[in-house]
């Protein structure tokens, strides 16, 4: 609503990839988003017709709306120009890398800002694309153009962005964690950082897999993706470290549905001590409404920020002081996939940063 009391017409949203984990959670954010719009949901093929909610039984009452599917001859441009004469601005994409590589041209083309919450812009380009996930990426050229979203550090050129990368859950947690510390010259650079990191199974996707399967998973915690995993390259990219040397990142699966935990071990410069630390935290997040700054000897749980959009933070100290460990804890379908994308959105589209999200 204007300041003359007009009633300011919704924001049109597409949504890409809404039968999946982090596609029911942007539904349900942008369909009680007070200034967006849900107009037009797709899917796959075979869901083409059918009620988002009888995919997501959870969205009964709140999202009804049939699904759409893409063409299957791929000619997008149609479709995407039918989107924009639709009044459709934005797009959101909760699909897999091959998709985004091919709908973000077509949705930029017809006109729409876009947020992408697979990898396919993440990373610097195309070479290191095809280095870490072994395949040639289909619009090198879009490089130039994306804008990576981390929120809390990008705020200015997120919302000035026509093409914004939304991060992996994992990075969120540990570059929340590590960037006012990195900044700020606290990190001793002869020692590497150690990102240990926990997610629950829904980090995984919707797909059927049967490492993934309820009888595999539960009971059990199992380290995966060491050394290759793409989320390693993606995190010491922002963090300027390298790979191996600067960054190790030892991720694991636990048999939880959502949550996630990073814990960065890291050694400190000399004479950086507490008060050091907590000075550049607060600094960094002070006055930032989703990350929630515990402090020394305050450790969050995942059970903390469950259904939020917050990001809690805390840390210890070793004896003698120059060792720490930063605890980052996320629900890795908000603040690590949907919520971080509304985050975006909002600032894309001139809106409040919280404006329609969970604390």
């Amino acid at each position: 609503m204007t300041r003359d009391g007009a009633v300011t017409p919704a924001i049109g949203v597409a949504l890409f990839g809404a039968t999946g984990y982090t596609g029911r959670e942007a539904a349900r954010l942008i369909a009680g988003h007070p200034a967006f719009r849900l107009a037009a949901i797709f899917g796959g093929p075979e869901r083409h017709g059918v009620p988002l909610a009888t995919i997501h039984p959870s969205l009964r009452g709140v999202v009804d709306d049939l699904c759409e599917a893409l063409p299957e001859n791929g000619r997008l441009h149609p479709l995407v120009a039918g989107l924009s004469a639709r009044g459709i601005r934005f797009a959101l994409l909760a699909t897999p890398e091959d998709s985004s590589m091919r709908l973000a041209p077509a949705l930029l083309d017809a006109g729409l800002r876009v947020v992408d919450l697979s990898g396919a812009f993440r990373l610097a380009g195309a070479d290191e694309f095809a280095a870490w996930y072994g395949c040639d990426h289909q619009a090198p050229g879009l490089f130039a153009r994306s804008v990576y979203g981390l929120t809390e550090w990008r705020r200015d050129a997120i919302a000035a962005a026509d093409l914004v990368a939304n991060p992996g859950c994992y990075p969120t947690a540990a570059l929340l964690a590590i960037l006012p510390l990195r900044r700020a010259g606290l990190l001793d650079g002869a020692a590497p950082v150690t990102v240990h990191a926990v997610s629950g199974v829904s980090g995984a996707g919707r797909r059927m897999r049967e490492d993934l399967m309820f009888c595999e998973v539960e009971g059990s915690v199992r380290p995966y993706g060491l050394s290759r995993h793409r989320h390693l390259v993606e995190i010491a990219r922002i963090a300027d470290l390298a790979p191996g040397d600067g960054l190790l990142f030892v991720p694991h699966l636990a048999p939880l549905e959502r949550g996630l935990i990073c814990s960065l071990s890291a050694r400190l410069t000399a004479g950086a001590g507490p008060r050091e630390v907590a000075g550049v935290y607060a600094a960094a997040y002070g006055e930032t409404p989703f990350v929630r700054v515990a402090g020394d000897d305050r450790l969050p749980s995942t059970g903390d920020v469950r259904g939020t959009n917050a990001c809690a933070l805390g840390w210890t100290l070793a004896p003698g002081g120059r060792h720490i460990v930063v605890h980052a804890v996320i629900d890795n379908l908000i603040k690590g996939a949907a919520g971080q994308a509304i985050q975006n959105l909002n600032l894309m589209a001139g809106r409040p940063e919280t404006e329609g999200l969970p604390r």
